[in-house]
């Protein structure tokens, strides 16, 4: 299903959500592992702006100390009805600059594209395994805080104030959050309370699909490591304006097939960002051995057909995600300047 177009379309003030989606179905070994299906309805990406936090560029780069994500204590609801219990976090309110920077620039022409290679901070793949929801949360639990101290320094270096987003975790066929309601199948980031929703269910459901295969659980371990990457792409976004400008571009699009497009280089950029992280840590992770071959022969080679989604092709991912995982620099990551042919 994936993102549909808005009508009437009309700007809205609510906040962002950003989705992961996952199509197709991977064979790995003999076996087949089911992939999660795409989010249903209108859930991915609405095309408005946010209302809590607009980042500007500040006269020095300055951090606030990332956030340690505590171990999770309680299993995550099965069917929440209401917002999961979290600690709300801190929104910065910045007042708005009289020369606010064009959209295409602030996307196309982001200072974060010059920051250089992420550095590692020697991460390693958690001890957790995803067996249950205590499990799943407590293995995302564990690589959040190498996310901060990964994306703090170059955020900073690019002139942005850097607040870690903060991370809760549900399960169910549904969430409320400050970005909407409604039917949701897959983890996401909401700009409205700089949060990362990260569904266990899904993650659990990959991991002991087919128990005693450790092909099947190393896809599904380097899977939902690049999907807390992903939506953690999506933050950094936010927090350097790209989000906020993707948006009010994808409004501005005359037809369907331009929005999907603008959605398209969002989504991929968020994948390329994840690509970063994983490059600059793939030796103290390591991925290698069966995660490293999930990886090339699964993860970075899963898309949508070319021109039918809004994530972004097979040859796209590689284009992006896969570069990154080389090279380990945002530099790779700007698809908001690449040609149409190369977003498809």
């Amino acid at each position: 299903m994936g993102w549909q177009p808005q009508q009437p379309r009309k700007k809205s003030k609510a906040p962002l959500i950003a989705i992961l989606t996952i199509v197709g179905i991977a064979v790995v070994g003999g076996t087949i592992i089911g992939l999660v299906r795409k989010a249903t309805t209108d859930v991915t990406t609405p095309p408005v702006t946010p209302s809590r936090y607009t980042p500007s560029p500040t006269g020095s780069p300055t951090t606030e100390e990332p956030t340690e994500s505590p171990e999770p204590t309680e299993e995550p609801s099965e069917s929440p009805s209401e917002e999961p219990t979290t600690t709300e976090p801190t929104t910065t309110e910045t007042s708005s600059t009289p020369n606010k920077p064009d959209d295409a620039v602030v996307v196309g022409k982001n200072a974060l594209y010059k920051v250089g290679q992420m550095k590692t901070v020697n991460c390693k793949e958690p001890k957790a395994r995803p067996t249950n929801a205590r499990g799943a949360a407590a293995y995302w639990a564990a690589i959040k805080p190498c996310l901060d101290k990964s994306w703090a320094p170059l955020v900073a270096k690019a002139g942005y104030k850097f607040t870690a987003p903060r991370m809760t975790y549900w399960s169910g066929t549904s969430m409320s959050t400050p970005c909407g309601d409604g039917p949701v199948a897959v983890p996401f980031y909401c700009s409205g309370n700089h949060m990362m929703y990260m569904k266990v269910d899904v993650f659990v459901k990959a991991y002991t699909q087919y128990p005693g295969d450790p092909i099947g659980q190393a896809y599904a371990r380097m899977w939902y490591s690049r999907s807390i990457a992903h939506e953690y792409g999506h933050a950094v976004q936010f927090l350097t304006g790209i989000l906020q400008s993707s948006s009010n571009l994808r409004y501005e699009q005359p037809d369907y097939e331009g929005r999907t497009r603008m959605t398209r280089r969002m989504e991929l950029q968020a994948n390329c960002f994840a690509g970063v992280f994983l490059a600059a840590n793939k030796r103290s992770y390591p991925i290698n051995g069966n995660l490293l071959y999930v990886w090339k022969k699964y993860v970075v080679t899963a898309g949508d057909k070319p021109e039918e989604g809004d994530h972004g092709s097979v040859a796209s991912q590689a284009r992006f995600m896969g570069k990154s995982f080389n090279t380990a620099n945002p530099a790779s990551c700007n698809t908001f300047s690449a040609s149409p042919a190369n977003v498809s």
